[in-house]
């Protein structure tokens, strides 16, 4: 009913009480890398069940704002308005449509946050993802103008839905559970992952800097358009291509003989987290970058940013170096040198050594 509510907001009245807009709920189950992957309960192969993952542009549904909080079954097998896979494109390599989403939602989000929050000494915390997400906004004493508060706020928000998207696929790596039972390590850092994730923010908070007062409905419907603009302009390509490019890769970035949740469905991992990204697809090369600055050079993250706080599940990360493991507090700077970590023991133990 709550999600319904909000439908119902005006399109042209706006939509600016951010605590009438609930946080994003989860994350859309989606997509391991590859295709008709097969699944297993501890040692027992779950019969009749294949997940195809691949999309065409035009199967992709309606966008709906906070659709993680849809069921899994809807998401995965086209039950829902929203039906999301992998797509492959030519300029950028293959396209999670989940990451994309999901990321221009808290985008949207956090828009409405900053509106409310830019220039105050104010904190809100997110669902637990193994620490506690915590958004800060640190007081400052620059005054801002109306225009200038919408502009800080769409940048902000699109580079703070970007760290929450860091940020989940290295609890993802360190044993996250979103679904009951699966653990969730062939889906990080895969190669296609914070690409989508950077596309979806940068979707996201252009449509805001156009209609900065666009209700969920609204910010919806133009999220339709706008991504199947952006699947346009980076030649996005038939399900047929897609199908063919992800079976020459079986064996290289997937193995098609391992079966779901096995870390090592997935075999090729980006852990590069900056904000200048490049598709890891050999042939693709459109480049996406967010900026870390605003206009006035002002570092976006001295007036918001996201804090990990130390939580119950510490029992997670106790093989990290210990100058991590005895901060209570884990920022941006952090993540590179935490994928880093990963990407080491990966390196040790990836089936084809």
């Amino acid at each position: 009913m709550k999600k319904v509510a909000l439908l119902l907001l005006s399109l042209v009245g706006g939509f600016t009480q951010a605590d009438e807009l609930k946080a994003p709920v989860g994350v859309r189950p989606c997509c391991a890398f590859g295709m008709d992957l097969k699944a297993q309960l501890g040692s027992v192969p779950v019969p009749f069940f294949s997940l195809e993952n691949v999309l065409a542009a035009d199967e992709v549904g309606t966008h709906r704002y906070n659709d993680g909080s849809e069921s899994v079954s809807g998401s995965l097998f086209g039950f829902n308005d929203e039906v999301n896979g992998i797509i492959f494109t030519k300029l950028g390599g293959f396209i999670d449509t989940a990451h994309v989403r999901d990321t221009a939602d808290y985008t949207y989000y956090l828009y409405q946050l900053n509106r409310d929050n830019l220039g105050l000494d104010v904190q809100v915390d997110l669902p637990v993802e193994l620490r506690v997400r915590t958004i800060r906004w640190t007081k400052q004493d620059t005054a801002l103008t109306e225009q200038q508060r919408l502009q800080y706020s769409a940048q902000a928000a699109a580079l703070t839905a970007y760290r929450l998207a860091q940020w989940h696929e290295i609890a993802q790596w360190f044993g996250m559970v979103s679904v009951t039972g699966f653990k969730e390590y062939a889906s990080a850092f895969s190669s296609e992952d914070l690409y989508s994730n950077m596309l979806g923010a940068m979707l996201a908070r252009d449509i805001l800097l156009k209609q900065p007062d666009a209700c969920p409905e609204g910010f919806a419907q133009a999220m339709d358009s706008v991504f199947q603009q952006a699947l346009e302009a980076l030649a996005v390509q038939p399900k047929a291509v897609t199908r063919d490019v992800m079976q020459q890769l079986d064996g290289v970035w997937w193995d098609s003989s391992r079966r779901l949740p096995d870390k090592w469905v997935v075999l090729f991992r980006d852990y590069h987290l900056g904000l200048e990204l490049k598709p890891n697809y050999p042939t693709a090369n459109q480049a996406l970058s967010l900026d870390a600055h605003f206009a006035n050079q002002q570092v976006i993250e001295d007036w918001v940013s996201l804090e990990l706080h130390a939580s119950t599940k510490e029992k997670s990360f106790s093989e990290l170096p210990q100058d991590l493991t005895t901060m209570p507090i884990w920022r941006a700077e952090q993540f590179q040198t935490i994928a880093d970590f990963a990407k080491q023991n990966d390196q040790r133990t990836h089936p084809d050594k």
